[in-house]
């Protein structure tokens, strides 16, 4: 497999959004923007536990992460698994501080978010496509 680049490496380390296509049970795509987290190798997502995108990765584990800004982007074609082993709810917090700041961040992980059942997912690339600008 084709490794990131430098360029796309210093990218998906940005705070840029992603799109997240999973696959619904006929086959066709199920697409949602979603906070992301570049960890050792692999691209951690966090959810409420009953979204479609949980019971699609159960049901099949072929997954693409679109991490965008404007027309520059990063796609990744992978597999995904949903991560029991990690804290969800310290993951959420993880990616709110890294989206929203570290005060507000915090505040809204834990008046929102850990008030849900939360699990992360961890994508492991199998293909990256890069168009950095």
């Amino acid at each position: 497999m084709k490794s990131l680049s430098k360029k796309g490496l210093e990218f998906v380390m940005g705070t840029h959004f992603a799109a997240f296509s999973t696959v619904h049970r006929d086959g066709s795509p199920h697409t949602t923007p979603i906070w992301y987290m570049y960890d050792d190798g692999k691209f951690i997502v966090n959810t409420s536990l009953g979204r479609v995108k949980v019971k699609n990765v159960k049901r099949d584990d072929r997954v693409a992460l679109l991490v965008h800004e404007e027309y520059s982007y990063v796609l990744v074609e992978g597999r995904a698994r949903i991560a029991k082993e990690r804290d969800a709810l310290k993951d959420i917090e993880t990616l709110a501080i890294r989206y929203r700041g570290e005060a507000e961040g915090r505040k809204e992980a834990r008046n929102y978010y850990w008030k849900q059942k939360r699990v992360s997912i961890e994508v492991v690339p199998r293909k990256f496509v890069e168009q950095l600008g």
